[in-house]
C-alpha cells in the first residue's frame, strides 16, 4: 500500500482508518482492566469525581494539573459512572483521534507516510511504559494537533480563532505546552511577516490570541460565580510555576538528566532543515518549533518521566518520517498486521495475564488496587476511615474521598511548598501527623512498610513506622505483591 497520500480513494481511506482504530483498541485493550496505570490517572479520575458530583476544582480535592484535564475525567464520570472501562475507552478515541489529525496534517502538507506516522504515533504513546491510561499528555495533543492543522489552512479569521482555542485547550490540559506554543506563534509571526499586510497580520494574530484566552475564561466562569478566584488564579498558574521552581537542579545537573532528549531534538531539526521544501515549510518549521519549546520545558525543569515524551512523539515523527525520510513505502496489510503484533509486548503479556487471571479467579481485576479493596470489604473495613498512602485509586472504588487536599495524590505531601495553594499551613510532617492523630484513620494502606514518596531515612519515615508500630497492627502484608495493610488498634 502506498502510505504517501491513504485518502487517494474512499475506500483505502477508511481501510486505513479502521486499521489504526483497530490497532489502538488492541494495544489499549487489556489495559481497560487494571487499577491504574500511572497514579497520576488516578488522582485525575478521584478529581473527576468531584467535579462529577458538584465540586470546583481545587476547591474540595487539589492536585497541580490544569483544570480542563478534570472537567473532561468529570464528564466521562458523570455520564458513565465508575466505569474504568470507559475512562479506558475514551481513551482509545483521544490517541485514535489524534492519529487522524496527523494524517490529516500529512496530506494537508503534502508530507510522505502520513499513515505510518499516525501508526507509530499510537503504538510510541500506548505501548511503552505506563502511557496505556489516558494522560493529560493525551489530552493536550488531542487538542493541539487540530491547532496546528488550523494554523497550516489558509489564514482566515475563522481558522486563527478555532487555532487559538484548541492552543488554550491544550494548554487547560498540560501548561508545558507554553514555551512550545509560544515559539511556534512567534515563527507564524515571522514566516508570514512579508506574504500579508500589516493589518492582516495585526487581525490574525489578535483572533489567534482572543482564541488562545477564550477558554481560560470560559473555565473561570464557575470560580468567578463562586466567589474564588484566588483558587483559580493559585491553582492554575502559580503552584504550577512555583513547581518548575522547585526542583533545584543545577545547569549541570539538568543537562545530565535531559542530554538525550536535547540530543534528538536538535540532530532531528537540523535533519528537517536540510530536507526542507517550500511545500513542506510551514509544518518544518511549526514542529521544530514545537518540538524545542517542549523540549526546553523538559531541560527547565530538570526531569523527563515517560509519560511527558507523548508531547513530543507527534513532531519527532512528522519531521522523522515525513520530511526527513523522503521516500515512500509501500507495505502489505498482513506485515503491518505482523508488525503490530509483535512490537505490541507489553499488551500481549497483559492479555495473558487476563485470561491466568479469569481462569483462576473469573475475574479479570486482578492487580493490587483491587485486592486490597477486596480485602478490605471482606473485613467489613471498607465504610471506615482509610488513608491510602498507595493505591489511592481504592478510594474511588469504595466510592470515599482522599482524607486531605494533600493526599489527592499520594505525592503531594512530599511537596510542602504548594501547601500554601490550598490554605494548608504546615510542612510536610506535620500534615502527616495531622492525618494520623488529627483525622485518625482506621486503616493505612501502602506498598511497603514506609511510605513511598520519602526518602527512607526521612523524619516523616522515621515518625510514620513508629505511628505503625505503636497504633496499628498489620492485617496483611502481601510482599509479591506489595501491599501492607494496617488497623488502628482498638483502645
Amino acid at each position: 500500500m502506498n502510505f504517501k497520500n491513504p485518502v487517494t480513494n474512499s475506500h483505502a481511506h477508511w481501510v486505513a482508518v479502521l486499521f489504526l482504530f483497530l490497532t489502538t483498541l488492541f494495544i489499549r485493550l487489556p489495559f481497560f482492566f487494571r487499577d491504574y496505570t500511572d497514579p497520576d490517572e488516578s488522582t485525575f479520575i478521584l478529581m473527576g469525581q468531584s467535579i462529577a458530583d458538584g465540586h470546583l476544582p481545587y476547591d474540595h480535592l487539589w492536585d497541580l494539573k490544569p483544570p480542563l484535564l478534570f472537567y473532561i475525567f468529570g464528564a466521562i464520570e458523570y455520564v458513565v459512572p465508575h466505569s474504568f472501562i470507559a475512562i479506558r475507552f475514551f481513551g482509545v478515541l483521544v490517541v485514535f483521534t489524534s492519529a487522524l489529525f496527523l494524517m490529516k496534517i500529512a496530506q494537508k502538507t503534502r508530507i510522505e507516510n502520513g499513515f505510518l506516522v499516525a501508526l507509530l504515533y499510537i503504538i510510541l504513546s500506548s505501548e511503552l511504559g505506563n502511557l496505556q491510561g489516558l494522560m493529560s499528555e493525551h489530552l493536550a495533543v488531542f487538542f493541539i494537533l487540530p491547532g496546528l492543522l488550523c494554523l497550516l489552512e489558509k489564514r482566515n479569521l475563522l481558522y486563527s480563532l478555532l487555532a487559538g482555542i484548541c492552543f488554550g485547550c491544550a494548554l487547560l490540559c498540560k501548561l508545558s505546552y507554553a514555551y512550545a506554543i509560544v515559539a511556534l506563534l512567534v515563527c507564524f509571526l515571522l514566516l508570514n511577516w512579508r506574504k500579508n499586510s500589516f493589518e492582516q497580520i495585526f487581525k490574525s494574530n489578535l483572533i489567534l490570541l482572543f482564541g488562545l484566552l477564550l477558554p481560560f475564561f470560559l473555565i473561570s466562569i464557575p470560580f468567578l460565580v463562586e466567589k474564588k478566584p484566588d483558587v483559580f488564579i493559585d491553582s492554575v498558574f502559580l503552584a504550577p510555576l512555583e513547581y518548575g521552581h522547585a526542583q533545584q537542579y543545577s545547569f549541570l545537573q539538568k543537562i545530565e538528566r535531559t542530554w538525550w532528549i536535547i540530543l534528538i531534538g536538535l540532530l532531528v531539526s537540523y535533519l528537517s532543515i536540510k530536507k526542507i521544501t517550500k511545500e513542506n515549510k510551514p509544518l518544518a518549521i511549526a514542529s521544530i518549533a514545537i518540538l524545542l519549546g517542549t523540549i526546553y520545558t523538559f531541560f527547565s525543569s530538570g526531569i523527563v518521566n515517560g509519560h511527558y515524551l507523548i508531547q513530543v512523539f507527534p513532531f519527532i515523527l512528522l519531521l522523522a518520517v515525513g520530511i526527513i525520510i523522503q521516500r515512500k513505502f509501500k507495505l502489505r496489510w498482513r506485515f503491518l498486521v505482523l508488525f503490530v503484533i509483535l512490537i505490541s509486548v507489553e499488551s500481549l503479556v497483559e492479555y495473558y495475564r487476563l485470561a491466568k487471571s479469569y481462569s483462576q479467579n473469573s475475574t479479570f481485576y486482578y492487580r493490587p488496587g483491587f485486592q486490597v479493596v477486596n480485602e478490605l470489604k471482606s473485613r467489613g473495613l471498607d465504610n471506615k476511615k482509610i488513608f491510602f498512602a498507595d493505591y489511592h485509586i481504592g478510594y474511588w472504588l469504595l466510592h470515599q474521598y482522599p482524607l486531605t487536599k494533600s493526599t489527592t495524590h499520594p505525592s503531594n505531601i512530599n511537596r510542602s511548598y504548594l501547601f500554601k495553594y490550598f490554605d494548608v499551613q504546615r510542612n510536610s510532617i506535620e500534615e502527616l501527623k495531622y492525618i494520623l492523630e488529627g483525622i485518625r484513620p482506621d486503616v493505612v494502606v501502602s506498598k511497603r512498610e514506609q511510605l513511598s514518596f520519602f526518602s527512607p531515612d526521612s523524619g516523616e519515615n522515621a515518625y510514620f513506622k513508629t505511628t505503625m508500630n505503636k497504633e496499628f497492627t498489620i492485617l496483611q502484608q502481601d510482599e509479591k505483591n506489595r501491599i501492607v495493610i494496617w488497623q488502628r488498634n482498638k483502645k
